[in-house]
């Protein structure tokens, strides 16, 4: 038993250094992103607080990549809620984006409250060309900030996300990653 467990054991450890260079390697090349622009944004799946108008050009948006398996993510959900209500008088767009498809993610609605809009991105094309996943690996939960011009600002976590740094973001003025 002693040794099955050291064994289990000796592999994570031989794993983990790889998992951390791959996330590392994530963030690194999100931030060569910032200051491009992003295609027009498309979802496979409208699931919760659907908009009438899908079109967020001319928008800021605050786009929050979760997973319904991600406790960190459900954790952030709240305060998102929060920074929607306070800023929804303004022209900005809370998106949860996941992959997960509709079946898999609605028990989570029954645990969790979501006031922001809740996407699915089931072929991974935006989460692959935000880099939010790359060669099988995802950091999650992770928040990107597009401008009303879809230039990426800002990549960072939800409890970075402050009002402080959304109020930068409107003002379009510079926001530290």
């Amino acid at each position: 038993m002693l040794i099955q467990v050291s064994k289990k054991l000796l592999i994570a450890l031989c794993f983990m250094p790889i998992t951390v260079l791959a996330q590392q390697d994530i963030l690194k090349s999100q931030y060569d992103l910032l200051g491009t622009i992003v295609d027009e944004l498309k979802f496979t799946d409208y699931i919760k607080n659907e908009p009438i108008n899908k079109n967020f050009d001319h928008t800021f948006k605050v786009l929050e990549f979760w997973a319904s398996w991600c406790k960190p993510c459900l954790k952030a959900v709240p305060h998102l809620n929060k920074l929607q209500n306070r800023f929804a008088d303004q022209n900005i767009v809370f998106l949860s984006v996941t992959n997960q498809s509709p079946e898999e993610i609605l028990p989570v609605f029954e645990k969790v409250k979501f006031e922001t809009i809740v996407v699915s991105d089931q072929t991974k094309t935006l989460h692959k060309s935000l880099r939010i996943e790359s060669n099988g690996y995802m950091v999650l939960p992770r928040t990107v900030l597009i401008d009303d011009e879809n230039k990426i600002v800002w990549f960072g976590l939800p409890s970075e996300l402050t009002t402080t740094v959304i109020e930068r973001f409107l003002k379009k003025e510079k926001i530290k990653n």
